[in-house]
């Protein structure tokens, strides 16, 4: 029987290397994994709170920036993952007077319904908000 060299032994070391690496791989990084991943961020639905504001004709552009102040400080409360207030720029003729909207989103209706409602900083907003407006209409949904 002839003795294994030097050469021989360094390439079944590399061989084996390789052959565990791979192993590694398929077992941490298996496709079945990586989407679940995937799916279970692509399945987190999200709560879309939506305001439309018609604002009273004589509204100041001061007042509407102390209102557009006031609503991007509900972000401050928990619950909130994305808060944007804007103004209607849509070019359909459709608006109904409606100028300008409050979008949020929240992962769960509890963080809606049992912290923004009634936060201390929702609730200083309303009071601010309210009486520069004609209309309001607020819809949820789930996307």
């Amino acid at each position: 029987m002839s003795k294994i060299g030097i050469t021989d032994r360094f390439a079944l070391v590399m061989v084996v290397l390789f052959y565990l690496t791979t192993v590694a791989i398929g077992v941490f990084y298996h496709p079945r994994s990586v989407k679940s991943e995937l799916t279970s961020k692509v399945e987190q639905k999200m709560l879309n709170h939506i305001v439309l504001i018609k604002f009273k004709p004589d509204i100041t552009t001061t007042d509407l920036q102390l209102i557009s102040d006031g609503g991007y400080s509900l972000q401050h409360i928990e619950g909130v993952v994305d808060l944007n207030f804007t103004e209607n720029v849509s070019p359909e003729g459709l608006t109904q007077g409606f100028t300008h909207s409050l979008t949020m989103k929240f992962t769960k209706a509890v963080d809606r319904d049992s912290i923004y409602l009634p936060h201390s900083i929702h609730q200083k907003f309303v009071k601010l908000f309210v009486p520069f407006t004609e209309s309001v209409l607020v819809s949820d949904y789930w996307d």
